[in-house]
């Protein structure tokens, strides 16, 4: 499930006690935390990349660990082993953040343990059962539609367009362990059914199937950016800072603000920390306070092509078509019901396994 560990998606704050935690904080860390190590989890390239950088500018040590596929993958494992699953502070993004509220696995999450939250929109904090905050956000990551221009054989204005015979072998999809499924959420919403009436999508993709388009099936983000930039194939679904990422080094054609007519359709996501119940805990919430404060939340996002969660933080101009205004968001956006999409997960991949993979 992992890689070898390595070193290396609006809040009412109690002013006197962020205030006092901010000054003492950085003398604490050193006396308290000085000789901890925490184990945290981590995606690879560009993030774990990222976040070495800020790691290594304070004294907490962490122990990364990487994940190998989506990182959901990681809940099976954390049930198996706990109490003890050896994390510390666990990567994960709104389907994961979900999950991990249901277990109660979670430490509670307060402005007093992390003052930065204070910086963090409140629209973006989940909370358990109980009414704990469980999250600490991070990332604004918008996941969509996009294709390599310089490798299509012609332009494509419609999701129906991955039908053309033209785009055999050019189609990477991503399985539903990938994405939470939201590519095949997005199939079911382009013809009449969302997350909860999936029968859409699942008639589509067999087609998709049936027509040899699908020239690689990803199982994780590296199998769609290697794809896309080797040029085995031309069009995929992922995060927007993978995206970015290719269109770096590509001719990247964004499908972010296409009319809900041509079925190209646009999600949000988070991407944050939970600091899982354990004796590391206090280190675990001292780094992640660390990492989302406004500098080191810029610094960040600019490394993975992310949108900061931090208020403080400057937004670079890449990111920019993933961004939208009040207006953009009714029309190009859909938010799909989480709590449902997690519980879902299982399911679909199995159904995926048994009625798709035959077909390709």
């Amino acid at each position: 499930m992992f890689k070898d560990p390595v070193s290396r998606r609006k809040f009412l704050k109690d002013a006197a006690s962020a205030t006092a935690l901010s000054t003492l904080g950085p003398l604490v860390a050193s006396r308290a935390y000085a000789a901890d190590t925490i184990t945290a989890t981590e995606w690879g390239g560009s993030y774990v990349d990222g976040i070495k950088l800020i790691a290594a500018k304070q004294d907490i040590q962490v122990n990364w660990q990487l994940y190998s596929g989506g990182a959901a993958a990681v809940l099976p494992k954390i049930k198996a082993t706990w109490p003890n699953p050896g994390i510390d502070l666990l990567a994960g993004w709104d389907l994961v953040l979900q999950e991990v509220a249901r277990e109660g696995w979670a430490e509670p999450v307060t402005v007093e343990r992390v003052p930065n939250l204070a910086d963090i929109p409140t629209k973006l904090l989940i909370k358990d059962s109980a009414g704990n905050i469980i999250n600490i956000p991070r990332s604004i990551v918008s996941i969509s539609w996009f294709y390599r221009e310089d490798n299509a054989p012609f332009e494509i204005r419609k999701i129906d367009d991955l039908l053309d015979p033209r785009l055999k072998g050019k189609v990477c999809f991503p399985s539903p362990a990938c994405n939470s499924n939201l590519q095949m959420v997005a199939l079911a919403l382009h013809r009449g059914g969302d997350e909860r009436n999936m029968e859409p999508a699942w008639d589509f993709v067999k087609e998709l199937a049936r027509s040899g388009n699908i020239g690689r099936v990803a199982t994780a983000d590296t199998d769609i950016t290697n794809s896309i930039s080797s040029g085995e194939t031309c069009i995929s679904f992922q995060g927007g800072s993978y995206v970015i990422g290719l269109a770096r080094d590509f001719k990247i054609k964004y499908l972010t603000k296409m009319d809900p007519e041509t079925g190209f359709r646009t999600f949000l996501y988070q991407e944050a920390w939970c600091v899982l119940k354990g004796k590391h805990a206090d280190a675990a919430f001292e780094f992640a306070n660390f990492a989302i404060n406004a500098e080191n939340n810029t610094e960040f996002n600019r490394s993975i092509a992310g949108i900061p969660a931090n208020v403080k933080a400057t937004t670079s101009d890449e990111v920019k078509p993933m961004i939208f205004n009040n207006e953009e968001m009714e029309r190009y956006i859909h938010i799909p019901d989480w709590a449902y999409v997690s519980e879902q997960a299982d399911a679909w991949l199995k159904r995926w396994e048994q009625e798709i993979v035959p077909l390709l």
